[in-house]
């Protein structure tokens, strides 16, 4: 399978498909650690060390992290979810993306129209976008956890090309996550293209649920889409 011709709208997932997730954990697991250790008693160094096996163990795509961390220490969670949920997206992260990314984006910016469709915390999600500094870049955001139906479903992918103006065979996704990436964008007949991720890279899921075609990295990527 091909990139189509009359390619004319390249998109992408965001996290791990742009920028190293790790870092915005790095950010926000100290600070969360010590707020939890303040309000339970129980010693920061070993929350967050709870906190990072977990995420070893289930991978960063977990949505349960937090509810699992107040169990642990006998905390409800109404309403310390909550207020490590507030922590988490004031993160005070450094956020860069992968090397190579930043020019790739630049390059396809100047060939098509790019969009992006991310399903996390919209606020967490909106403000990672603005320390990675892209969002100029992008014709289109869709933030899917604000849709009635969120990826992987159809419906963010049909609100990006609606919003764009473009037909799904003219149309491609990057993304990293065969969980949540691809079976909407492969049901409404675009291209899907996965990257590496080290976490998934061995997950099997259901016919329609992984990429059409798969890169190596981003040089790859570039040779795929800048041909």
């Amino acid at each position: 399978m091909r990139v189509p011709a009359d390619l004319e709208l390249v998109s992408f997932d965001l996290d791990n498909t742009l920028y190293d997730e790790g870092l915005w954990y790095e950010a926000a697991l100290p600070p969360i650690a010590e707020h939890l250790a303040d309000r339970s008693g129980h010693p920061a160094h070993h929350i967050e060390a709870s906190l990072r096996a977990t995420l070893r163990a289930k991978g960063r795509h977990y949505h349960h992290l937090f509810d699992d961390a107040l169990r642990e220490i006998g905390l409800l969670r109404d309403p310390h979810l909550g207020e490590v949920l507030a922590i988490f997206r004031e993160a005070p992260a450094v956020l860069e993306p992968f090397p190579a990314m930043r020019e790739l984006l630049a390059d396809l910016a100047a060939r098509y129209r790019l969009g992006l469709i991310t399903s996390g915390q919209h606020l967490v999600q909106a403000r990672k976008l603005e320390l990675l500094r892209i969002r100029p870049l992008f014709a289109s955001v869709i933030f899917s956890s604000t849709l009635p139906e969120n990826k992987p479903g159809r419906m963010p992918f049909d609100r990006l090309l609606a919003a764009v103006g473009v037909e799904a065979g003219r149309a491609v996704y990057v993304g990293d996550n065969p969980l949540f990436d691809f079976r909407g964008a492969n049901e409404v007949g675009m291209l899907t293209v996965r990257v590496p991720n080290p976490e998934l890279d061995a997950v099997v899921v259901p016919e329609g649920w992984d990429a059409r075609l798969r890169v190596t990295g981003i040089s790859e990527l570039r040779s795929l889409l800048l041909p």
